[in-house]
């Protein structure tokens, strides 16, 4: 018997003997969301806020059932919510089959990103960081590279033909009978998740800490883009923190975001409930899209439960995650009768008819 040989026969065995849990274990996402402002509304409630008018909430949630293997057809997956849901009960968890990841090389970005930092009246030293694509080449940060593949993939430079078998599956994606969360929806209580692949049903309790986080409530006391822009919102009591991003485009080459901090996750404490953005920094931009999320609780469920120091072989694990956002345009007065002409990429991107224009003019079409 040669290497080769014995190497394929020992694998065999080994594959034989051994326990299916210490296989990688399936894994469950469930993210919960409140979103407010422009967020809430779509093109419509990002029209209304422009003209100064206020915006509903809305609830979200997304599921994500990923299996460590291929998903076999034929198969069946749902998620059972608690009745204080107000909607399902039965959920259906679908997926599609994925790409090979093989693409062509696709257009280089092009242009300019322009980064601040900070809470503060003025720009502190050593601000922006500038980020010239053209000239960095390669050695575009992941996030960055991440990008400018996604939008290169929307004119054919994206996977080739060829597909493979789902490992994921998702909820509201591709439940064409879903028409939205209700207002009084809460998720407390008892959520099972079942798949026709998997060897043991998903079981974890929810109770109020885990349930949708309040508005956030997000405000600008001024909208002058030459001016420091002072933000306040509602300190949600369960909120561990908060982050607070702006960005906007100056033509279509060159792009300028704000963070509350850079490096930091989540940027601000959760007792902050104030910050301002650094004058000037949007002065030549049409605008600026202000977006913040509140960081809530986060839990995890596995199956075996673990003590604490235990680290036995898993068959399932489980996160639920709470967030909340909100989103304001600053300095866009002007441009709602814009605004109501690009409704189609607005409905993608909150106030992202200036924004897709200049990613376009950066990343290419």
């Amino acid at each position: 018997m040669n290497k080769h040989t014995l190497h394929f026969a020992l694998a065999a065995v080994f594959a034989g003997i051994l326990p299916n849990a210490l296989a990688a274990p399936v894994t469950y996402e469930m993210n919960l969301r409140t979103s407010s402002g422009i967020g809430a509304g779509g093109a419509s409630g990002m029209l209304g806020m422009m003209m100064g008018q206020g915006s509903g909430v809305t609830k979200t949630m997304d599921l994500r059932l990923t299996n460590p293997a291929d998903i076999p057809s034929g198969y069946n997956a749902e998620h059972t919510v608690p009745e204080v849901m107000r909607f399902g009960p039965v959920l259906p968890l679908k997926g599609e089959r994925r790409g090979t990841g093989e693409s062509g090389p696709g257009e280089e970005p092009d242009g300019k990103l322009l980064i601040y930092w900070g809470c503060s009246a003025t720009v502190a030293a050593g601000q922006p960081e500038v980020i010239d694509f053209k000239s960095m080449g390669n050695r575009l940060p992941p996030e960055v590279a991440a990008m400018a593949r996604q939008s290169r993939r929307g004119k054919g430079g994206g996977d080739s033909g060829d597909t493979l078998p789902p490992r994921t599956l998702w909820w509201p994606h591709g439940d064409s009978g879903f028409s939205g969360i209700p207002a009084e929806s809460s998720a407390v209580g008892d959520h099972v998740v079942k798949a026709s692949f998997m060897q043991r049903e998903i079981h974890y309790t929810l109770d109020k800490e885990m349930d949708f986080l309040e508005a956030i409530n997000l405000k600008a006391t001024s909208a002058d883009l030459k001016a420091a822009i002072p933000l306040k919102w509602d300190a949600l009591a369960r909120a561990r923190g908060y982050n607070l991003q702006a960005v906007g485009a100056v033509g279509e080459k060159e792009m300028v975001i704000w963070m509350a901090a850079k490096n930091k996750n989540p940027m601000l404490p959760g007792t902050q409930n104030s910050c301002t953005i650094p004058a000037g920094i949007f002065q030549k931009a049409e605008g600026a899209m202000t977006i913040a999320e509140a960081v809530g609780p986060s839990k995890g469920f596995a199956y075996p439960p673990q003590k604490p120091g235990e680290k036995k072989p898993l068959i399932w694990a489980a996160t639920v995650r709470v967030s909340g956002f909100d989103y304001l345009m600053l300095g866009m007065e002007d441009m709602a009768k814009e605004a109501v002409g690009d409704a189609a990429a607005d409905s993608v991107v909150p106030g992202g008819g200036a924004l897709i224009k200049s990613l376009k003019g950066i990343f290419g079409q």
